[in-house]
């Protein structure tokens, strides 16, 4: 079976109500939203995708580009009633281009919510790293690829292939989306500053909001219950919570 037939959406769609699809930060996969399956009211279902070469799909060649996580994820999008999008740092840029993908054909997703990533079309204030050799990008990393040998091999091709995805992503404002978005910021990040947050307003002709909260770049962990209540505010009312900070 070849990776675009493998079934990427990992959980059982809702019947009747609204698919919440969560796409995972630079070499994660599905499993760090599984914490996260029983925060949101029946109406809404939560779904978790698993891109190509992490966990029970490390057997894969992970992608490398953000049109080619598009086209891979795209089709079982489709097949959805009713789709909104969250994406953490290298998921919001997949999640955005799906969103994007979604409106032009005619299946726009009844939201967007991103956090830990500056907005698509702003230019990074970090030099890129994923082109260097291993042990200067590992230290690059901060020592998050520390472990045995063979967790280190894995690691290290998967967030290279991540980061790849990530840092030579071009994006722009046009067609900018017609759904509203909502962001979420860590004011602890040292990767994305708090107007590049912002900044997602731009990417939008609807509503948009911004919620910071203390933390890291993986801040959304912490304060998951909260970034969930948010979501389901703004799925299940069609509004947008007031921006406030945690």
């Amino acid at each position: 079976m070849t990776a675009a037939a493998v079934r990427r959406l990992r959980d059982v769609p809702p019947v009747g109500g609204t698919a919440l699809v969560c796409l995972p930060h630079a070499g994660a996969g599905a499993s760090s939203f599984a914490r996260w399956l029983r925060l949101f009211p029946e109406p809404i279902g939560l779904l978790r995708v698993q891109l190509p070469g992490r966990e029970d799909a490390a057997g894969e060649e992970p992608l490398r580009s953000v049109a080619d996580a598009v086209v891979l994820l795209l089709p079982e999008l489709r097949e959805l009633p009713r789709v909104a999008l969250y994406g953490h740092s290298m998921g919001a840029l997949v999640a955005f281009e799906l969103a994007t993908a979604l409106e032009a054909a005619g299946r726009p997703p009844v939201h967007l919510f991103v956090s830990g990533r500056r907005a698509p079309h702003l230019a990074s204030r970090r030099a890129p790293i994923h082109h260097l050799p291993d042990d200067e990008f590992a230290a690059a990393l901060g020592g998050a690829l520390t472990g045995p040998p063979a967790f280190r091999r894995y690691a290290l091709r998967l967030t290279r292939a991540d980061l790849t995805l990530s840092e030579d992503y071009a994006g722009g404002l046009e067609p900018r989306l017609d759904c509203p978005v909502t962001g979420f910021h860590g004011l602890g990040d040292p990767i994305v500053d708090l107007d590049q947050a912002g900044a997602w307003s731009d990417v939008t002709t609807g509503r948009f909001a911004l919620h910071t909260f203390t933390g890291d770049h993986l801040f959304h962990q912490q304060h998951r219950e909260a970034l969930a209540a948010h979501m389901t505010e703004a799925i299940t009312t069609g509004g947008l919570t007031a921006g406030a900070s945690a």
